[in-house]
């Protein structure tokens, strides 16, 4: 896949830029917060049979501004500190930034003024949330939008090697707990089990996705966790993290359907296996597999369970 130009965007755009905002967001990898949700979804199926389906819409729309709008903040904090500029081993579209700054196709300030835009957007549907649901999914959305914005922004948590664990808590933990509190107003916890699950191949990808950064990253100072190991020891926290999410399964008080999900160990073992190799491009694409496999397996499992 070709990196994106403003001549690209121009031409494809004829005059609407709606189309170059769309995809700044990276909307391929938006199933990392849409496929939570729908978890979430199933689980409250399986736990009280029944699903409010306007209010999962909703419920999928604010994650997917959230995301969205921490994306393209985080295309421009990267690029302020020098991180994606300096980034020649980068591979595209899975490392490295959307390169929108880095190629003329959004200004930096552009970029700045529309992740705000986005996440602000995100912060007063969660405010209608809160009335509506309770006061208990203000505190995650809280949580969630704090940890969203500082993952990038000063004190830049990935910088310090705690991106992996937020992007766990951000996309695995709070929204499966918040759709099912949305869904019943009741903390279970079922949904913190199931998140930490998917919380853990989650951060799997960001894991793989930050090893061809890591030279650019260790001269920008931002020491994400691979950084810090190296591209020799990397591989071995890509196993941690696969054999941490699937040991969680059977220690959890989930049904015995949800064992369905232990299926996606087979891309799970390839993309180690590749990774060991020293082949990235197959390992980055088979651990999106691995995910993807989880979530949907876990949905179906979910629902079995009903």
């Amino acid at each position: 896949m070709s990196e994106p130009s403003a001549e690209i965007f121009h031409r494809r755009s004829a005059g609407n830029s709606l189309a170059t905002f769309f995809a700044a967001t990276r909307p391929a990898f938006l199933t990392a917060s849409i496929l939570p949700v729908i978890v979430g979804l199933a689980l409250s199926w399986s736990i009280y049979g029944s699903i409010e389906i306007g209010l999962g819409l909703l419920t999928l729309l604010n994650i997917v501004l959230i995301h969205s709008g921490a994306n393209v903040l985080n295309d421009y904090f990267d690029d302020r500190n020098g991180t994606d500029g300096s980034n020649s081993g980068r591979i595209f579209p899975f490392s490295g930034g959307s390169r929108f700054i880095q190629n003329g196709v959004l200004s930096r300030r552009e970029t700045l003024q529309f992740g705000s835009l986005l996440m602000v957007s995100g912060a007063l549907l969660g405010l209608w949330f809160a009335l509506v649901a309770g006061h208990f999914i203000l505190l995650i959305g809280l949580l969630g939008g704090i940890l969203a914005i500082f993952y990038s922004a000063p004190p830049c948590l990935a910088c310090r090697g705690l991106g992996d664990v937020v992007i766990a808590i951000c996309f695995g933990i709070l929204p499966v707990v918040g759709t099912l509190y949305i869904q019943s107003s009741i903390i279970d916890p079922q949904a913190i089990w199931v998140g930490a699950i998917i919380g853990c191949f989650v951060a799997a990808i960001l894991w793989n996705n930050s090893i061809p950064d890591i030279d650019a990253d260790r001269a920008a100072g931002k020491l994400t966790l691979p950084a810090r190991l190296g591209a020799a020891k990397a591989p071995y926290g890509l196993a941690l993290l696969f054999i941490l999410g699937f040991a969680l399964l059977p220690l959890s008080p989930l049904p015995v359907s949800s064992y369905i999900t232990l299926l996606a160990v087979f891309p799970a073992t390839a993309a180690v296996k590749v990774l060991l190799e020293g082949r990235l491009m197959p390992a980055i694409p088979l651990t999106l597999v691995t995910h993807a496999a989880v979530s949907v397996l876990l949905t179906v499992g979910l629902i079995l369970a009903r």
